[in-house]
């Protein structure tokens, strides 16, 4: 079956259809999550206003925190897909969406000439349907694109290892997508490819590859992407783009917990527990394989190259080890390093784990993954949601907590796709058990599916205490005061004012 998938054009449509399967219902179904969400939207919206594609504005300050790029391509989505109402901000979660399932193909079209055609679908698909990624493909942030360009870069440093095309054409391209990138989120993309570079010379003691990266087009294309604007930002700003990015935003996370986002070593390991769901089914197994391979205890098979696991480890470990000792933290910072996780275990699920039992492996990879899709499943279930509600409603100063519970009782929790989902977590434990990586794979990939439509279409939108912008609307609308929605566009206030309610979906929704 893998090898029927994985052929020709029928893999990339697969995997591109598999993302948009799994995002698409939840960003035309969320309403704007705060804060970031709605922060980066709104700077976005204020580009179509004003027709200023140079600075990044949030109301009547400067957002001088990442580069424009991301605004531009949420800007010329929503210009493109939004009718004139360009408060839907689902056109604004556009770019997100497409870069995770380019993502997704493009972690295929990388792994291919290291790990094979089945290999690489599989680990692909897998990383397609991770948790993390899927929710990243319907908020309107930087890290779907960038996953993208990411993934995309670094296949490019692969080949030019391999020597699998002409060594100055990959050249111009790889400086064209850090250049794309670098628009996007500043020298993230450049740091994971080049940690991975560095990284893969060092362990095989070849440096001579990398030559072809000085050829002049290359560079010359690179600052000629980035310079124009950067130039054009620090005018516009009178200087305070540098100040607000690098002085602030940037040290900011390098000198301490960033927006009290921090943690100790080990945070983004144990948030695989939620975030790679189904990945962690094999996780371990597969890592034990990896090592045993690079160490030649066990013979590596025909599809996979000599220099494959090197190159993966190199791609997955420098990236991990800066972001874990970063002192901000936040779970989609490793992103990055996760289409390399995913490419080890579909190694391993191929060539591997089907010659090889690890039992030992297998079973705490299983539990571990039952814990992950416990905790997934019990906060989205009736009586996690019965918890959540009773704590955010002590938190109310004007209302007794059991009248605020009795405001929200009519919000139940739909089950038609929850208990598929968990019935089919369960199978995919039970493969996993049984060391059936690839079924179990097979199940949790589908599994995470029906789970994150649960989440994202039957769960989150109808819970109106998660929307507290959505309420204020509906007040609004119901005294005609709303500016956008409602049947007395004729009676509108010329201004509305949010007294001890700053979330900026409020101004997303409402109007700048």
């Amino acid at each position: 079956m893998l090898a029927r998938l994985s052929t020709g054009l029928r893999a990339y449509i697969l995997l591109f259809g598999l993302v948009i399967a799994a995002a698409l219902p939840g960003v035309l179904a969320v309403p704007t999550i705060d804060r970031d969400e709605a922060r980066f939207a709104q700077a976005s919206k204020q580009m179509i206003e004003t027709g200023d594609l140079i600075k990044i504005r949030e109301q009547d300050g400067q957002r001088n925190k990442k580069p424009a790029g991301i605004h531009w391509l949420q800007a010329a989505s929503t210009a493109a897909f939004s009718a004139g109402d360009i408060h839907q901000i689902w056109t604004y979660r556009l770019p997100s969406l497409l870069g995770a399932a380019f993502a997704a193909c493009l972690t295929f079209w990388a792994g291919l000439p290291l790990i094979g055609r089945r290999a690489s679908f599989l680990g692909a698909a897998l990383f397609g349907a991770t948790v993390l990624l899927t929710t990243e493909a319907h908020i309107s942030k930087t890290d779907g694109v960038l996953v993208a360009l990411t993934t995309l870069g670094t296949g490019l440093l692969i080949r030019l290892w391999l020597e699998t095309a002409s060594p100055k054409r990959l050249s111009v391209l790889f400086w064209t997508v850090m250049g794309a990138a670098f628009l996007i989120k500043g020298p993230v993309a450049l740091m994971v490819s080049g940690l991975a570079a560095v990284m893969i010379s060092v362990w095989k003691g070849r440096w001579n590859w990398l030559r072809p990266l000085a050829f002049w087009p290359g560079p010359v294309i690179f600052v000629l992407l980035v310079v124009p604007w950067f130039l054009a930002i620090q005018a516009a700003t009178d200087g305070q783009f540098v100040q607000g990015a690098i002085g602030k935003d940037f040290w900011d996370k390098l000198s301490g917990a960033s927006e009290g986002h921090g943690g100790l070593p080990g945070y983004h390991l144990v948030f695989l527990l939620i975030m790679f769901i189904p990945g962690l089914l094999a996780l371990l197994p597969a890592m034990g394989a990896a090592i045993s391979s690079v160490r030649g205890k066990e013979p590596v098979s025909t599809e996979t190259h000599a220099d494959a696991l090197p190159w993966i480890i190199s791609w997955i470990v420098p990236t991990w080890l800066v972001f874990e000792f970063l002192p901000t933290k936040l779970p989609h910072y490793v992103l990055p390093a996760y289409p390399a996780l995913a490419l080890l275990i579909g190694w391993a699920s191929v060539h591997a784990l089907t010659t090889r039992a690890r039992p030992v492996l297998s079973i705490i990879s299983a539990v571990l993954f039952a814990v992950g899709m416990g905790i997934l499943l019990f906060v989205t279930s009736p009586y996690g949601v019965d918890l959540l509600r009773a704590e955010a409603a002590s938190e109310f100063q004007t209302l007794p907590p059991e009248d605020v519970l009795a405001l929200w009782s009519a919000q139940t929790v739909p089950l038609y796709l929850l208990l598929p989902a968990a019935a089919l977590f369960a199978l995919a434990f039970v493969y996993a058990v049984r060391q059936r990586h690839m079924a179990a794979l097979f199940a949790g990939i589908v599994a995470v599916t029906l789970l994150g439509w649960h989440l994202r279409v039957a769960f989150m939108p109808s819970q109106d205490w998660l929307h507290t912008t959505k309420a204020a609307e509906r007040a609004l609308i119901e005294i005609c005061a709303h500016p956008n929605k409602g049947p007395c566009a004729d009676d509108i206030p010329a201004e509305i004012q949010a007294v001890g309610y700053a979330e900026p979906s409020f101004a997303f929704e409402l109007g700048t």
